[in-house]
């Protein structure tokens, strides 16, 4: 289903990461998830974990989170590593990624969710970058 990604910080992710512990469980558990209304929430089926694909075919999974803070049509992801697999590099001349009002595709899926030190191994290495990065023709 294609729906509206918005991503941005939240206080408990902030005081992990002051913390010096953004390789930790905590981190994952405060970072890693998806918050997504009643209403899609029912319609992906009752998640566990839901892959989240951006327009260049990069995906993430996360824990799914049913909020009634979030509207329909919208989900949320904390600011990280994971939600910065699907934030595409466009910038449109303003020099910022798009973090909010992001369409992006989300479906059920299968976990586990990776840690910090294996996302980082599976999308952060020259090997295996994300698909607009490696991708991307670099001139001088």
């Amino acid at each position: 289903m294609d729906i509206i990604l918005n991503t941005g910080s939240t206080a408990f992710q902030g005081a992990v990461i002051k913390g010096g512990r953004k390789f930790t469980d905590d981190y994952t558990q405060e970072a890693a998830y998806c918050d997504i209304s009643p209403e899609d929430f029912e319609e992906l089926g009752k998640p566990w974990f839901v892959k989240v694909t951006n327009s260049y075919g990069d995906s993430v999974i996360l824990r799914a989170k049913k909020t009634d803070r979030q509207q329909r049509g919208e989900i949320f992801i904390p600011r990280g590593p994971w939600a910065n697999i699907v934030v595409t590099p466009v910038t449109e001349s303003t020099g910022s990624p798009r973090y909010k009002n992001l369409v992006v595709q989300i479906e059920k899926g299968s976990g586990p969710v990776l840690g910090p030190q294996e996302l980082m191994k599976k999308y952060y290495t020259k090997r295996a970058r994300p698909k607009w990065e490696a991708n991307r023709k670099w001139t001088a």
